[in-house]
């Protein structure tokens, strides 16, 4: 038997590593500061700016204009309606192969995006929009 077939590394020098450069450095703690800083950053500035824009927004409207706020008890509703529908998604993903679950989602993905793209076609502002822009083009090779 050939012995680069039986080689699950197929001809490596060493098993415990790769011998091509591609070796990863070491993180360190400036890094793993830096990273997670960073990730927190992101998370907190745009809760905290669309907080502040959603405010100033409130301010120039009227109390008839204001939008719905949560009463109570969808306040005291929420938690167990979270918890059935992780209960829910637990059971699903351990139920279904990941063959389908990829399956279902890409097919999701695909029927909202045939959606999107044909409600962005049939629009009327980009019918408009195209035929200004067609008409701008005849104009301007005239």
């Amino acid at each position: 038997m050939d012995s680069a077939l039986s080689d699950p590394h197929n001809g490596s020098v060493e098993a415990g590593g790769p011998t091509n450069g591609t070796t990863r450095p070491p993180s360190t703690p400036e890094g793993i500061a830096l990273a997670y800083g960073s990730l927190l950053l992101m998370a907190l500035l745009p809760i905290f700016f669309g907080a502040l824009r959603s405010v100033r927004c409130a301010r120039g409207k009227n109390a008839s204009d204001m939008p719905e706020t949560i009463t109570s008890r969808d306040a005291a509703r929420f938690p167990i309606i979270a918890s059935c529908t992780l209960l829910g998604l637990y059971l699903f993903f351990k139920i279904f192969s990941q063959e389908y679950i990829n399956l279902l989602l890409s097919m999701y993905f695909f029927v909202l995006g045939i959606l999107a793209l044909s409600h962005t076609i049939r629009s009327e502002g980009s019918l408009r929009h195209l035929k200004q822009l067609s008409q701008e083009q005849v104009q301007g090779l005239g």
